[in-house]
């Protein structure tokens, strides 16, 4: 499944520690530090559910991006062979699967459901990177 447009406004906190879902299969845990807000500084509930990674590997850069209806991985700068991989699991239980591309790989959660958890890399054999969403 496509995701036709990207609306990437805002950084809002990642969360990490105990009591979070295995990685999908073959994969193993990674531990994602909590990104800071300034003191005082208010976020809408929207924006808040935003939330976007940067990663560079091999002269690439990718963006790992998930929000309330759905996640994406995008390869945006760069010509190394790394593909694009993510794996989204919703607050009522569904399960995407491993979704890949050259390019760009996303599944979007069926109506009524909410993402909880997305898992993104940039490679088949490499640890994924969670991103958890409050419920």
């Amino acid at each position: 499944m496509r995701i036709a447009k990207y609306a990437i406004l805002g950084i809002a906190a990642l969360a990490c520690g105990a009591g979070l879902p295995a990685i999908p299969p073959v994969q193993a845990h990674v531990q994602v530090q909590p990104a800071t807000v300034a003191a005082g500084a208010s976020v809408d509930s929207t924006a808040a559910h935003r939330k976007i990674i940067t990663k560079r590997r091999s002269g690439c850069t990718w963006l790992f991006y998930s929000s309330h209806s759905g996640a994406h991985t995008r390869k945006i700068q760069g010509g190394c062979t790394g593909h694009s991989w993510t794996y989204v699991q919703s607050n009522r239980g569904w399960k995407s699967g491993w979704r890949h591309g050259r390019f760009q790989a996303g599944a979007v959660v069926p109506r009524g459901h909410k993402v909880k958890y997305s898992w993104h890399k940039t490679q088949q054999n490499e640890t994924a990177r969670l991103i958890t969403h409050g419920t």
